[in-house]
């Protein structure tokens, strides 16, 4: 069962899609519209650094890439990177994907799911271990057949400075906090859901799908946001947005039974396969669905791929799409008049950036 970030570009990319070389990107600045980089290989997290640079991961390289006053260049490269966050003083925040769908927990060393940073000279060091966390503390809801409960994916990250760096384990169903010396933490725990099967040959009206936590931001009310992805069958309009109290440990968000003490809320529903969200500086919730259709046609029923995706904008409890055809978008980032999101996150080459609102 194919229920993980990764899981898809294992599915669903050529042996020659994924031998990429680092190509050329287009010049760009924060500011200008349109197409900003292009010819990326897999362009996946993205986020917009001091000085308004505009960092970009390119996943089947692990290419960190920075655009900056009309210029781009690679500054770093970590293997298997997905997703990067900036902090004030310009140091980079990476997370590493785990090593696939099926695939045991990763050994001590290897070049999978991980929390890296990079300093200023472009040299990487891991500061968390998330495999080997979750090695020790298997899922109990796991839904893989066969099962594999010690499974790790990491795929977002949100900064705390001064407090730590939370990440969204897609694979392991959880959102971890790493502390500032390393040490990591359960925030919460994502259960299951029960969708509609869409598919032919249902077995039944409906099954359970784990919930693949994609992504996580801070909110401009200090809460922790975690969008979903939702997993197989990948049922249009199943996934959602929690929001999770600042402080929260080993809350338990389950649709089925909501958390009595708020610490867990499901505040945004009816969305498909959600890879991103962020929040622009007027509070406006931005939500990057990678298939607006579901992942089925790509994943299941091969009748759409490279999937098309949508950015909605979301503010006091409406909805406005921004755009509706976005080719396979992997990332997005908000800045004053500007919305980056990254495009061809999985599939053949030639991945951009684009600038929604420039």
């Amino acid at each position: 069962m194919v229920r993980t970030i990764r899981g898809m570009r294992a599915r669903l990319v050529t042996t020659a899609a994924v031998c990429f070389a680092v190509t050329g990107v287009a010049a760009a600045t924060a500011g200008s519209g349109g197409t900003i980089a292009e010819n990326l290989a897999n362009p996946r997290g993205i986020d917009i650094g001091p000085g308004k640079r505009v960092l970009v991961v390119e996943s089947a390289t692990g290419a960190i890439d920075e655009i900056r006053k009309g210029e781009t260049r690679t500054i770093a490269t970590v293997p298997n990177a997905v997703d990067v966050a900036a902090s004030g003083s310009g140091k980079l925040y990476v997370v590493v994907g785990g090593p696939g769908p099926g695939a045991p927990p990763p050994p001590p060393g290897s070049p999978f799911a991980k929390l890296v940073r990079v300093g200023h000279n472009g040299q990487a060091e891991v500061i968390a271990d998330i495999g080997a966390y979750e090695a020790q503390n298997p899922d109990p809801d796991d839904l893989d057949m066969p099962a594999n409960p010690t499974e790790s994916n990491p795929n977002g990250l949100a900064l705390l400075p001064g407090h730590g760096v939370l990440v969204a384990d897609a694979a392991a169903n959880r959102l971890l906090l790493v502390g500032n010396h390393g040490e990591i933490t359960t925030v919460a725990r994502f259960r299951p859901e029960r969708v509609a099967w869409t598919l032919p040959n249902p077995p039944s009206p409906t099954v359970l799908a784990e919930a693949v936590p994609t992504a996580v931001a801070v909110g401009p009310d200090g809460a922790w946001y975690v969008s979903e992805l939702t997993g197989f069958p990948f049922t249009k309009g199943a996934a959602r947005i929690w929001r999770i109290q600042p402080g929260t440990v080993d809350a338990v968000c389950d649709p089925a039974n909501p958390d009595p003490t708020g610490r867990c809320q499901s505040v945004a529903t009816g969305f498909s396969s959600v890879i991103d969200l962020a929040f622009g500086p007027d509070g406006t919730m931005y939500v990057l669905e990678i298939a607006k259709n579901g992942l089925a046609g790509a994943l299941v029923l091969n009748t759409e791929f490279p999937p098309i995706g949508a950015l909605w904008a979301v503010k006091n409890g409406s909805r406005t799409a921004v755009s509706d055809s976005l080719v396979a978008p992997g990332g997005v980032a908000v800045d004053h008049g500007d919305i980056f999101v990254t495009t061809l996150t999985f599939g053949p080459p030639g991945g951009t950036v684009v600038n929604l609102g420039g």
